[in-house]
């Protein structure tokens, strides 16, 4: 009885965690023009700070309302979803 309460917890719990795993996000080495077509100006952005070597790329965050997302150079290299 016990583990078909908790399997239909678990089928439950997987639209939820299915829906934000794939929700439309952007995704690794999209460019920034691209980025902004798809979710508009960024509320925030940050830089790294200068000079920046070339074995260290420049860092950029742009702050969007439920996420963030990290560029190196022009790239995006990861989104966060708060």
């Amino acid at each position: 009885m016990r583990l078909s309460k908790w399997f239909s917890a678990l089928l439950l719990a997987i639209p939820f965690f299915a829906s934000v795993a794939f929700a439309d996000y952007p995704n690794r080495g999209m460019s920034m023009n691209s980025v902004k077509a798809q979710y508009g100006a960024p509320q925030s952005v940050k830089q790294s700070a200068n000079p920046v070597k070339k074995r260290w790329p420049k860092i950029t965050v742009w702050h969007y309302g439920t996420f963030s997302v990290y560029f190196e150079r022009s790239k995006v290299l990861h989104t966060v979803v708060h």
